[in-house]
């Protein structure tokens, strides 16, 4: 009996994902490795962080991807390393044998050495991270309302978002409404005065990657929303109580502006994860793999990189291409089809990417997309932004879920989530401690546990 060949996929985001699915009852075998049995639709973690969302609604497991394709297997593993002089993948069980490789491992937030901010910010790229910031939000709330001293309550009522990008945009704006549209209506003996948003990019400006009037209108929207926004700005450290910051053009002996906060949320850049730190092969300033138009990694044939971990740069560009989900798809397919290529003796295709635009939303109603020669903001953008989510999201039935809570917020501005399931606030009063649900709901067991 003839062996197939056997491709390895490490990570099942969407670039992995979409490679497998590429591959699926082709004459191959497939094995992704992940350390979680399910996909997270990253573009939706910040409504679970304020409280739209469940976890449920932004995962799909990747078995089900892959139901009616018997040559797709799948392991729960982490990943350790790889060994490309045996064809070797090291993971927590054990050595996994490959032909062909993938690597689609995404990527972890980027501190950029900084290892004060690194333990005391949250940061938001994982579902755990959007469960911890949504008790995190909700504790400083319910500590808030029993502070009796005035400073005390001010550090907890003040929010700082770092990094002014579509993560740091969105998930400000998502605050803002969590705060002023619903917990306002709740929180009697608070005063909403002294709540206080801040978003401190390092950027020119916000949504850098959008035309200058869409920026306009992004800044105008958040500040609407009463959120302070300071761009071309440095974090130096944060300590859990104080957030020091510059100008990016001050000298790094310049006196520090400071904000008095217990709650810094994080998205400030991107690197690769760290099992890739001892794989020896070209890579950019950044770490990230460098791959060849046709996705292969740089002198490797039998490996292939796709999404946040690679970077390749089109000719006659001066920049990689974004980590964008748009990106990881055509590159993912892209590799799944030279690997077919190569075993049928077929020349390789080479990638052709074309954006199809940027779109950020910032709360309800309130959007911002640039695709091509159109140009929209407001509530359009905003219609677009959530019918472009759900035919990209994974999982049926809880699309169904997703819209009826979109519409249900629509209408009455409520927020259905708002769970504290993981108390985690330090400084939180023993007496609210001790009354904080230590259980964790159906829809989170599984994530509180693998966290």
């Amino acid at each position: 009996m003839t062996t197939r060949p056997r491709v390895v996929i490490l990570g099942g985001g969407i670039g992995g994902i979409k490679a497998a699915q590429q591959l699926a009852n082709q004459p191959v075998d497939v094995l992704i490795i992940d350390h979680n049995n399910y996909q997270v639709f990253q573009p939706l973690l910040y409504q679970v962080a304020t409280s739209m969302l469940s976890t449920d609604e932004v995962v799909y497991p990747i078995r089900a991807f892959f139901k009616k394709a018997a040559n797709v297997d799948f392991m729960l593993a982490e990943v350790n390393g790889i060994q490309p002089e045996a064809k070797v993948v090291k993971t927590s069980h054990g050595d996994v044998a490959y032909d062909y490789l993938i690597i689609a491992l995404g990527s972890t937030p980027n501190f950029f050495g900084n290892q004060e901010v690194e333990r005391n910010a949250l940061p938001l790229k994982t579902l755990q991270d959007s469960i911890r910031i949504r008790s995190h939000l909700l504790s400083v709330f319910e500590a808030a309302a029993a502070e009796t001293d005035p400073e005390k309550r001010k550090a907890l009522l003040t929010f700082v978002f770092v990094g002014a990008g579509p993560i740091g945009v969105e998930g400000a704006g998502g605050v803002s409404e969590l705060i002023y549209d619903v917990l306002q209506k709740e929180f009697h003996h608070i005063d909403f005065n002294e709540v206080s948003i801040h978003l401190i990019g390092a950027d020119k400006c916000v949504l850098g990657m959008m035309p200058e009037k869409l920026r306009t209108e992004a800044l105008h929207v958040l500040q609407k929303k009463h959120i302070e926004v300071q761009c071309s700005m440095l974090v130096t450290g944060y300590d859990g109580e104080t957030l020091s910051y510059r100008p990016m053009s001050a000298p790094k002996d310049a006196p520090r502006s400071t904000i008095k906060t217990k709650t810094v949320v994080w998205s400030a850049g991107v690197r690769p994860v760290n099992c890739l730190n001892g794989f020896e092969c070209e890579k950019d300033r950044g770490k990230r793999l460098l791959i060849e138009d046709t996705i292969q990694l740089q002198g490797y044939d039998d490996i292939f990189a796709v999404g946040d971990c690679s970077s390749f740069t089109p000719a006659g560009e001066q920049r990689p291409l974004p980590t964008l989900a748009p990106v990881a798809l055509a590159e993912g397919q892209l590799a799944a089809k030279n690997i077919l290529h190569t075993l049928r003796g077929e020349p390789l295709e080479h990638l052709h990417y074309k954006s199809k635009g940027v779109m950020a939303i910032i709360g309800n109603k309130e959007a911002v997309m640039a695709a091509g020669p159109l140009r929209s903001r407001g509530f359009l953008a905003w219609s677009a932004w959530l019918w472009i989510h759900l035919l990209t999201k994974a999982g049926f039935h809880s699309n169904i879920t997703v819209t009826f809570k979109w519409l249900f917020n629509y209408l009455s501005g409520a927020r259905l989530g708002r769970l504290i399931t993981r108390p985690e606030l330090p400084g939180l009063p023993e007496a609210l401690r001790n009354t904080a649900e230590k259980t964790v709901p159906t829809d989170d067991k599984q994530v509180s546990k693998a966290s």
